[in-house]
């Protein structure tokens, strides 16, 4: 039984799907329009033979089915006609259900746009209440390179390093870019070696001993750095402290070669620690950093050659 009903239903759905698309508003209006002219052609007929001198023959014509179709059948056509001609092809009722579909995805296609660009534009726009130091650090990034504000930049980073010690080396490398506008150097060195004693941070002290005003200064900050933080890669190889100290070193073998000893170490204690540690724990912002452990890697094969060819040409030559 239950078959049988639910067959006669989806054959009921069937048959009406298929009329519906086969009954289109051009069919309906022509159909109408033969309907009209069979009526008016039988009507016609009819009152052709009525005597127009009996009153109640005439009543009966006139008010005959035939002409009530042909009255029905000229207005329905004339009105799909019109809606037609309103709708391009169309009755006015499919063109506004069109036109709202149009305009409802054009709506969509809209929102999804704004939202891209809500999306694009929220990685620029000031956190008006910072509370972590994410939040301090986004702040003074977009101070520094997008407004352009340097001022407002270290006192992001200021109010940053009161608050936390986030041993980011992208965050004290800022600290320090943002200072040097509104600070005296030495000052801010000062500052960066209290707050890395402050907070144990010892990526302050990797960056003050990048611009320490000598060698022997950069030196004595990078020990701080590794008694601090031994663990941490940076503080036994950085490559822009490196290069640094290698301008600064005498240009006598002896010299170069305790040089290249000292940088030859540095190397192999960071690519031992580099590996344990992934990318993005020292920096907020990783995806703007080379790969340090490549770099590593390529200068420890070229200073290990150097420093062989010094300490060859050292050696005492035997008779």
């Amino acid at each position: 039984m239950f078959a049988v009903v639910g067959g006669a239903i989806g054959l009921t759905g069937d048959l009406v799907s298929f009329f519906t698309e086969l009954l289109t508003p051009p069919l309906l209006a022509g159909a109408f329009f033969v309907i009209a002219t069979v009526a008016a052609v039988l009507c016609w007929r009819k009152a052709s033979g009525v005597n127009t001198a009996d009153k109640d023959a005439l009543e009966a014509v006139v008010e005959c089915p035939t002409c009530d179709a042909m009255r029905f059948g000229l207005f329905a056509a004339l009105t799909f006609g019109a809606f037609m001609l309103v709708g391009q092809g169309q009755t006015v009722t499919e063109t506004v259900g069109e036109r709202l579909g149009l305009i409802q995805r054009d709506v969509a296609v809209i929102s999804g746009n704004v939202q891209a660009l809500t999306d694009m534009t929220q990685s620029q726009r000031i956190r008006s209440n910072p509370r972590t130091a994410e939040d301090f650090f986004a702040n003074a990034w977009i101070y520094a390179y997008i407004q352009r504000d340097q001022a407002k930049s270290h006192e992001a980073m200021r109010a940053l390093y009161e608050r936390f010690g986030p041993r980011k080396l992208d965050a004290a490398e800022l600290y320090f870019a943002s200072g040097r506008d509104v600070r005296a150097r030495n000052e801010l060195l000062a500052d960066m070696e209290r707050l890395a004693a402050q907070h144990q941070d010892a990526t302050l002290l990797v960056v003050a001993a990048r611009n320490a005003p000598d060698p022997q200064r950069s030196r004595a900050l990078q020990q701080q750095a590794r008694s601090m933080d031994p663990d941490m890669p940076f503080v036994w190889w950085d490559i822009q402290a490196m290069t640094a100290r290698m301008g600064g070193t005498r240009t006598d073998p002896a010299s170069q070669t305790a040089m290249l000893r000292e940088q030859v170490d540095g190397l192999k204690a960071f690519i031992e620690r580099i590996g344990n540690h992934p990318g993005g724990r020292y920096f907020y912002l990783p995806q703007y950093q080379p790969d340090h452990e490549m770099l590593a890697r390529q200068n420890l094969n070229s200073m290990g050659n150097t420093l062989q060819t010094y300490e060859r040409l050292q050696r005492p030559r035997t008779p």
